[in-house]
């Protein structure tokens, strides 16, 4: 199958690369891309961008991108819905390249950022390896706007853990433009700030209340009453929070084991925080499906925790291949589980491809 094929390939390459230089704590990662990295770039981005009739979406991205292209810019775009969205499918309609277009638009932005993420770890591959069962395959390829928003959040995190907040705010922005919900990720800028706390809750709340007058306030009226009061479910709200559980009580427990700088180490304990938050709040509330739209901004963190564990309780050389190989076969029983188990996994058996069918 692929979806096994592409696992079990980066699955070797992390379990054989060397992991990265070890920087002191309060060094960050270089970013650089070498060619590997490029290619891995374009493979993500025409496996996401190519597929054909592949994700539990498909149906309806392809009525809105039908509708999208009987009309002029000028009807379509509405700003109160997702701008960005509409506009990429509106350049794709003119030069007639389909849903396709859309789609490598959003696979070339999640597959960027994921990348740019992975590189900010010690052990950028074996993030790469744990993100395929769930943020490739089922995000990706199955919720564009939320993949495209992901890739844009994952860079706008890396910008936070180098304290860089308006860069953060940038990006968020964007991801904001093709999907609303990641607008909540903005207080995250102000809880995990270091220094002078005040002063970025102030900022980080002006930047969100001038996004909000401007162009989110009609969406997210609409948002409250599909997600709150209306109190939509979403079945997998409880899977996805388990994911971040295992992560976020790892970090926890062992903060000082992690050798990140202070900022890095920060933004990721409040992310760990509010990860347990939103599994308690589950249990009590009964508006799963806004629940389970947070959780999804949060999913990188099991990357963070995952890249830095052989280092952490491994020793030696050895003990150290063997939690890498432990954490590959975990994230491999979680994909065999869903692969085998979920009911909308016929929404992405068998993977077709457009310049394969």
């Amino acid at each position: 199958m692929f979806y096994w094929f592409v696992f079990v390939f980066f699955s070797l390459l992390a379990i054989f690369a060397n992991n990265r230089h070890v920087v002191s704590s309060n060094e960050h990662q270089l970013l650089s891309f070498n060619p590997l990295w490029w290619l891995i770039v374009l493979f993500f981005t025409f496996v996401i961008g190519m597929r054909h009739e592949i994700g539990g979406d498909w149906g309806s991205y392809l009525l809105y991108f039908e509708s999208i292209s009987s009309l002029p810019l000028t009807d379509s775009f509405d700003i109160s819905a997702d701008a960005g969205y509409v506009i990429i499918n509106y350049i794709s309609s003119y030069f007639n390249l389909g849903i396709y277009g859309v789609n490598l638009f959003c696979g070339f932005v999640f597959s960027l950022g994921l990348s740019i993420f992975c590189r900010s770890l010690p052990r950028p591959l074996l993030a790469l390896a744990c993100a395929i069962p769930y943020l490739f395959l089922v995000v990706s390829m199955g919720y564009s706007r939320q993949g495209v928003a992901l890739g844009f959040a994952m860079i706008a995190l890396v910008f936070l853990g180098r304290e860089k907040k308006i860069m953060f705010c940038v990006f968020i922005l964007l991801a904001a433009l093709f999907h609303k919900t990641a607008i909540s990720l903005l207080p995250i800028a102000a809880l995990a700030g270091t220094k002078n706390k005040a002063l970025s809750l102030l900022l980080v709340l002006l930047i969100g209340l001038i996004i909000y007058l401007t162009a989110l306030s009609t969406s997210f009226d609409r948002l409250i009453e599909y997600y709150i009061r209306n109190e939509y479910k979403s079945q997998g709200a409880f899977i996805r929070l388990l994911i971040l559980l295992v992560p976020s009580i790892i970090l926890l427990v062992w903060p000082h084991r992690f050798n990140m700088p202070n900022s890095e180490l920060v933004l990721w304990k409040t992310i760990a925080w509010i990860s347990l938050s939103l599994l308690f709040l589950l249990i009590a509330s009964e508006a799963s499906t806004a629940i389970d739209r947070m959780a999804l901004y949060l999913l990188p963190i099991q990357l963070v925790v995952f890249s830095y564990l052989p280092e952490i309780f491994g020793e030696r050389g050895e003990a150290r291949s063997w939690l890498v190989f432990l954490i590959i076969c975990y994230y491999g029983l979680f994909m065999g589980i869903w692969l085998n188990y979920s009911v909308y996994v016929i929404y992405w058996l068998p993977y077709k491809n457009l310049l394969f069918i």
